[in-house]
């Protein structure tokens, strides 16, 4: 699977009030998201990367996305049966902490390979990052109040636990309780190469769906934590406006407005919910970027496909999706509305669809998904863009963003293009934020600081946010 774990890192500043360490401590970095998990080590002392592991997120056996997974951990009881069930809280906190014990046991692995002769390494730290419901499913934290207006999150984080205290879900009085864990567990916890006392320390979360790893991206992207001069020593100045953007299921975006002679600084987030078609879950072929899935299209008097890995496709991915869009609409295979208009193939409940492989194809409800999923990021960016004192330039961080063709997303209206040569790629931007925060504790004060200076913007109260929404669902270069 193709899991972006490149990205690139902040400006660690030199402090000293920060630890020494030596050549056997090495840190972990996670980035939990809901689709997948990416894990590095590194050396403390050399500042090196060691090792990295990413996989699926093992929760997605209870939900796709975020919602689904709300709604199981947040399921009554179940009553009237004698079937022992595990409970949703439980189910969901021991999937995704055994997977990380799993990963971080095959990660030191690997780094223990490139260890110097006769060092033995040792995890001293762990900083894992993630939206806001992943890390209170690491935590075992309620998540009730996520399920409902006005989306309280159960913690803002931007604490110190213990790894002891994180797999137990015991981190603070807000824990939900859980069932005992099962003799598989307790033996992965027995086995674990990560010593109890070990602290891990979680990124602080702005609201309910911007979390921990839009801070860690906003330090990637260099954005000032607007704190007077407390972190300019080590910062760059920022002259022009960032537009920080990580396409997903749930949409952040953030933006950075630099200070002026007249005006202070100020840092906007908002999130924009594109529901799943960028993980092609609910698009009929859809499938995740693996061996097999179509991630471009191209025309030249015949539709042709190139296919991750070669061979046969069997599925499309969320890139691929993209591409099909722009290259279907450009070659009037369907027109602005999403309607399909030539190539057409009849499914077997008779309603029409595009083949592009005998294997593939995409279906009208496919397509209908494309437009309402891009419709939902372009109106969050592009209202963004309004607030920014002039054209700023677009970040985009994660794997979906970072794979994508800017002029194929521009020509469907996946973004203004107005930002199609305007664009920075940060890669796992959350994972390198991550990454330094194991180096640095003023780097901690700042993520801090980013998370509480920021701007909440709710887009579903804008008063014109349905109008702009519906206006932006047809195919065209906004």
């Amino acid at each position: 699977m193709r899991i972006q774990t490149d990205g690139l890192i902040p400006e660690i500043p030199e402090s000293l009030d920060e630890d020494v360490s030596s050549l056997a401590e090495v840190g972990i970095a996670a980035d939990v998201g809901t689709t997948t998990v990416a894990v590095n080590v590194w050396s403390l002392a050399t500042r090196k990367l060691l090792a990295t592991v990413a996989e699926k997120n093992s929760q997605m056996r209870y939900g796709f996305d975020v919602i689904k997974r709300i709604t199981f951990a947040t399921r009554p009881p179940l009553t009237g049966s004698s079937q022992v069930v595990e409970s949703g809280p439980s189910a969901l906190h021991y999937a995704i902490v055994a997977q990380l014990e799993k990963m971080f046991s095959q990660a030191m692995v690997q780094a223990s390979k490139k260890a110097a002769r006769g060092i033995r390494l040792e995890v001293s730290k762990i900083v894992i990052t993630g939206n806001t419901t992943m890390l209170s499913f690491v935590c075992a934290f309620p998540v009730d109040s996520l399920a409902v207006a006005p989306f309280t999150p159960p913690s803002h984080f931007g604490f110190v636990s213990s790894w002891h205290e994180v797999r137990t879900g015991q981190v603070n009085e807000k824990c939900s309780p859980l069932d005992l864990p099962t003799p598989e567990i307790l033996h992965l916890f027995s086995s674990s190469v990560i010593n109890k006392n070990t602290s891990v320390y979680f990124p602080p979360c702005i609201g309910a769906f911007i979390g921990a790893d839009t801070v860690c991206a906003m330090l990637s992207a260099g954005f000032s934590a607007l704190d007077g001069e407390k972190y300019t020593a080590f910062e760059y100045p920022l002259d022009v406006p960032l537009l920080l953007t990580d396409i997903g299921t749930n949409t952040e975006i953030a933006l950075y407005i630099p200070s002026t002679d007249s005006k202070k600084s100020k840092i906007l987030c908002t999130s924009a919910a594109a529901g799943p078609a960028f993980e092609a879950a609910n698009i009929s072929c859809g499938m995740s970027s693996v061996d097999g899935a179509i991630d471009k299209v191209f025309y030249d008097g015949n539709l042709e496909c190139s296919v991750i890995g070669g061979g046969c496709a069997k599925g499309i991915c969320g890139s691929g999706l993209i591409s099909a869009g722009a290259v279907l609409y450009k070659n009037n295979f369907i027109d602005s509305s999403g309607v399909i208009q030539k190539s057409i193939s009849k499914l077997g409940d008779g309603t029409n669809c595009i083949q592009l492989t005998p294997a593939v194809y995409l279906s009208q409800s496919d397509i209908r998904n494309m437009q309402l999923a891009k419709s939902a990021v372009f109106t969050g960016v592009s209202y963004m863009i309004e607030r920014s004192p002039s054209l700023p330039v677009l970040c985009l961080a994660g794997s979906f963003g970072s794979n994508l063709d800017m002029q194929e997303a521009s020509a469907i209206g996946l973004i203004p293009s107005s930002l199609e040569k305007r664009c920075v790629s940060l890669g796992n931007a959350a994972l390198a934020g991550a990454s330094a925060l194991l180096f640095s504790k003023t780097l901690r004060n700042k993520a801090l600081a980013l998370a509480k200076n920021s701007i909440q913007i709710n887009l579903a109260a804008v008063p014109d946010f349905q109008q702009r929404y519906l206006s932006s669902i047809d195919f065209k270069s906004h």
